[in-house]
């Protein structure tokens, strides 16, 4: 048993390690989100800016 602690770690760390990752994988998946959201929204500003230049030069 003290072998398989040793490789593997107490049982008292598993719950520990796992939040850790969770966590860890949570936080990119958020930040993957916002940086996707951001380019989407540069995307929609310059197409808004395309509109906004056609209708000026329709008037």
């Amino acid at each position: 048993m003290q072998m398989m602690d040793g490789m593997f770690g107490s049982a008292t760390e598993w719950p520990i390690y796992t939040l850790i990752i969770v966590v860890v994988i949570l936080g990119l998946i958020s930040v993957y989100l916002s940086y996707m959201t951001l380019a989407e929204l540069k995307e929609m500003r310059l197409a808004f800016e395309r509109v906004e230049k056609l209708l000026k030069s329709v008037e």
